[in-house]
């Protein structure tokens, strides 16, 4: 889709595309495959934008009646005796249709539309017994394709299973698996009572995990103390910390407004001002999106404009040429140093791994080292029976608090390892590429010097800028380019081992409630046992996945940086060729038509180049240009 067709494209996008499209042309016409094929792929980010939205809440909060009203289609099923068991995600398609999916990996199946609904859920018998579906028995997730409007832009809605109990429950660790790569979430409760404990802790961990948060307080139209039941659950919030709009929201007004078509009536149930915050949403991503384009672009253009700079100042000032061929060759020597497995950004990578696989193994095991203990207090402190009943949902909680906060560390951690490598390879590539200097070529308007022609490509928030770009998330949200490079660890949480059937034998012998001291000793080992065999399945689980993520970050950043060191070589080697090309031809005479084509091109290029720069800057919010070296690249 043309950014410049789309009415949801911004400003940015516009610039961003044209600018995109010019950088494109450009490395196309200077046979630049490796830059072409770069630009390329950005390009087709800004054909497929994507923003993965989240509506999580508890059992029976109106999620489904949610999504259905927002988009007026049933494509949730809201029957009272139902809920939904896997995700189901809607995203704009020309006609309505559906596929399902078995594991992340398999190909899609088409489905009837209609059959969806039986395909997504289950009855309260078996959420009362606790029974999953299992792969086999049904689709992990299912996707429907449905022409609305609001959907247009790049929205994809994600109705989830719903988490009774919060964080007791086995599917909050899907859950929360999946707000860490969500660009929104909609967190659903309803007017009949205040925020529980359990609902507040939930929103407080998606705000950790997702950048932004909206509260969809529903069935307003069905309790009429709704208003104070919304300032209390604002009052639970702020005292939890969390900043997050909420809309109150009636499902069978907003459905009865659009078939009387009164607008009146639809603004009285909310879902317009919900319909606002998704499209800002939508367009914080989208922007962040052409931030990452036009980012490429601005790299891209430098590098063409210092290979026509090279050429121009060879033909104007042919006493120059020796000197500059010597500054090149000394730039081409740098270029092989940062492609090399002993630059200093290399050296970065690896030691920032070793020292990350060191952390996060330290922090699994005292994090879940501490949950056993508190098990073993529970169950020393309190008599069989009632407190040992409700044992599962506290290993839940407990467990997924300990994994949620593993989450979020290995994502800090992921982004320190990923600051540190770019802010080297970008002192090595300022060291570099002021070697050459070969022209002032005024790309910012800054002094001579300040500037120089792959300059761009050294700037550490540039170079961050794009790697976050080229960063990708699976799962049940799809494939969508973000902004945190953490995000490129798709972690699973692991806690969705059946706890219930481990611990079925343990609680069934405490209806003898005369066992002896010796004998409820042996049942307080036993349930040790129990948990202990469940928590050491949920460590080496969390620990492979942890490490696996790991190993993707280390991956990932090698690639991008080693593109990125690829294209410097590839350049220096271009202007010394050109330099050498010019030394064969000395004798030819240059004619003055030949002297102002090539500085009219230089011109063009660099006015690109600085229209890049500043949409670059325009997006972000502040300069993406050269920072001050280091005094190691001094």
């Amino acid at each position: 889709m043309s950014a410049d067709l789309d009415p949801a494209a911004s400003r940015g996008e516009q610039i961003a595309r044209r600018v995109l499209t010019a950088a494109l042309e450009q490395a196309q016409r200077r046979r630049r495959d490796d830059l072409v094929e770069r630009l390329q792929v950005e390009r087709e980010r800004l054909d497929h934008p994507s923003c993965a939205v989240l509506v999580v809440g508890e059992f029976n909060k109106g999620k489904s009646s949610l999504v259905n009203a927002l988009l007026n289609a049933r494509v949730c099923a809201t029957d009272a005796d139902v809920a939904t068991a896997v995700p189901t995600l809607v995203r704009h398609a020309a006609e309505f249709g559906a596929v399902t999916r078995t594991t992340e990996d398999a190909d899609p199946v088409r489905v009837d539309p209609a059959s969806v609904t039986g395909l997504t859920t289950r009855t309260a018998a078996e959420r009362r017994a606790g029974t999953e579906r299992a792969a086999a028995d049904g689709p992990t997730g299912v996707e429907i394709g449905v022409p609305r409007e609001l959907l247009r832009g790049g929205l994809v809605v994600v109705d989830t299973p719903g988490m009774g109990g919060g964080l007791n429950s086995a599917h909050a660790a899907i859950t929360l698996r999946a707000l860490a790569g969500a660009d929104g979430v909609v967190f659903v409760t309803d007017a009949s009572q205040e925020l529980t404990a359990h609902e507040v802790e939930l929103v407080r961990r998606a705000a950790e995990l997702c950048p932004r948060v909206a509260v969809a307080l529903t069935k307003i139209d069905f309790y009429a103390e709704w208003p104070r039941i919304r300032d209390l659950d604002a009052d639970h919030l702020a005292r939890a910390g969390v900043t997050a709009p909420m809309f109150p929201l009636s499902a069978p007004l907003r459905h009865h407004a659009v078939r009387e078509g009164d607008r009146r009536l639809s603004a009285d149930s909310g879902f317009p001002h919900l319909a606002a915050f998704l499209r800002d949403t939508v367009a914080v991503t989208r922007d962040a999106v052409a931030a990452g384009a036009a980012a490429a672009a601005y790299s891209a253009l430098t590098q063409l404009v210092s290979e026509a700079a090279t050429a121009q100042q060879a033909a104007a000032e042919p006493g120059r040429r020796e000197d500059l061929l010597a500054q090149w060759a000394a730039a081409k020597q740098g270029a092989e140093q940062l492609l090399s497995a002993a630059s200093r950004w290399n050296t970065a990578l690896t030691d920032g791994i070793s020292a990350m696989s060191s952390t996060v193994d330290y922090d699994i095991t005292v994090r879940l080292r501490a949950v056993r203990r508190d098990v073993a207090d529970r169950l020393g402190t309190t008599e069989p029976g009632r407190g040992w009943v409700d044992l599962e949902p506290w290993v839940y909680q407990h467990t997924n608090e300990a994994l949620t906060d593993h989450m979020r560390l290995l994502r800090e951690e992921a982004d320190r390892v990923a600051d540190e490598v770019a802010g080297r390879f970008g002192d090595a590539a300022w060291e570099l590429w002021s070697q050459a200097d070969p022209v002032t070529l005024g790309l910012r308007g800054t002094a001579a010097g300040e500037d120089t022609g792959l300059a761009a490509l050294a700037a550490t928030r540039a170079s961050r800028l794009e790697l976050g770009m080229a960063t990708a998330r699976g799962g049940s949200v799809g494939i969508i380019a973000v902004h945190a490079v953490g995000l490129v660890l798709g972690l699973t949480l692991p806690v969705t081992l059946p706890l219930t059937a481990v611990l079925a034998g343990v609680i069934g012998k405490l209806a003898w409630r005369g066992a002896r001291n010796t004998q409820l000793r042996a049942l307080r080992a036993e349930a040790e046992r129990a948990v202990a065999t469940y928590l050491d399945e949920v460590e080496v689980r969390a620990r492979r996945d942890s490490r696996d993520a790991v190993r993707r970050l280390q991956q990932h950043l090698r690639e991008v940086f080693g593109e990125h060191a690829a294209q410097l070589h590839t350049s220096t080697n271009r202007n010394l060729e050109l330099l050498r090309d010019s030394l064969r031809e000395e004798e030819a005479q240059v004619r003055p038509e030949q002297l102002e084509k090539a500085a009219a091109e230089l011109r063009g290029l660099q006015e690109l180049a600085t229209r890049a720069g500043r949409l670059v800057d325009e997006l972000l919010g502040q300069p993406v240009g050269v920072p001050a070296p280091t005094s190691a690249a001094r």
